[in-house]
């Protein structure tokens, strides 16, 4: 009886291993996606549009050429545009809260209000400081406000005035004390057209002159009201005497 051979079977090996696909990287993945779906298209037209806007804000085209300044009557208007520090700036990368700001430190400016102008302009709106006092010193004269802060040079013959008749002269931009200011405006309240004229200096400190040729001496600007009280009640003495010394008002002396 014929059979079949007996194979015999050699050592198990292990199978072959599948060949392997080399892995795509995630940038190719994205690419061929994105072709399929349209949105690789996309992405490279919001990346062109990018780079043109950006060449568009940036151009030399677009820079600030103008500044206008409004609402100026104290400021010289070349100062203000000095001070904005806009001039030759990108007009879209212009920061104008700092504009502003660099224009309100200037002495004359309380605040202002600034906006850019496609394609080239800056407008500076300007509320500027109030003066209410002349300040002179010699042929120099300054306009100061109601904090004492000397915010122009120049002459008002409508405003109370005081001549400095020693030490340092006040500048645009510094300031004078405010109850000093203050004094002085009380001074011209209260005496009104009997004054004809108010000195400073800061040995003495206010003098002021009547119509009378009377001179009299209130010092700084400490106990004021009572000064001028006491001053009240010497005009009404009979006495003729042409110089009031009020620095200590408790002890007047006059001559």
């Amino acid at each position: 009886m014929t059979g079949r051979p007996m194979r015999t079977r050699g050592p198990l090996s292990r199978p072959a291993p599948a060949r392997r696909r080399p892995r795509r990287s995630r940038l190719a993945r994205f690419l061929r996606a994105g072709a399929v779906t349209g949105r690789l298209p996309a992405f490279l037209l919001a990346i062109g549009l990018s780079v043109l806007l950006a060449g568009f804000l940036f151009s030399a085209d677009f820079t600030v050429r103008s500044v206008v300044v409004q609402g100026n009557a104290l400021a010289y208007a070349d100062s203000i545009v000095a001070a904005s520090g806009a001039l030759g700036q990108p007009l879209f990368r212009l920061d104008t809260e700092a504009v502003a700001r660099r224009v309100a430190a200037h002495p004359a400016v309380a605040s202002a209000d600034v906006r850019a102008e496609f394609p080239d302009r800056v407008v500076v709106r300007l509320r500027e400081r109030a003066p209410i006092l002349v300040w002179q010193a010699g042929e120099q004269a300054v306009l100061v406000d109601r904090w004492g802060w000397a915010i122009a040079s120049g002459y008002d013959p409508a405003l109370p005035r005081v001549v400095q008749t020693e030490g340092e002269r006040p500048r645009v931009g510094s300031q004078l004390p405010p109850a000093l200011v203050q004094a002085v405006l009380a001074v011209h309240e209260r005496l009104a057209e009997r004054l004809t004229l108010v000195e400073y200096a800061p040995r003495l400190g206010l003098t002021v002159y009547l119509t009378e040729g009377r001179a009299v001496v209130l010092g700084d600007s400490d106990r004021l009201l009572l000064k001028l009280n006491v001053l009240e009640a010497a005009l009404s003495l009979p006495d003729r005497w042409t110089r009031l010394d009020l620095r200590e008002p408790e002890r007047p002396y006059y001559q």
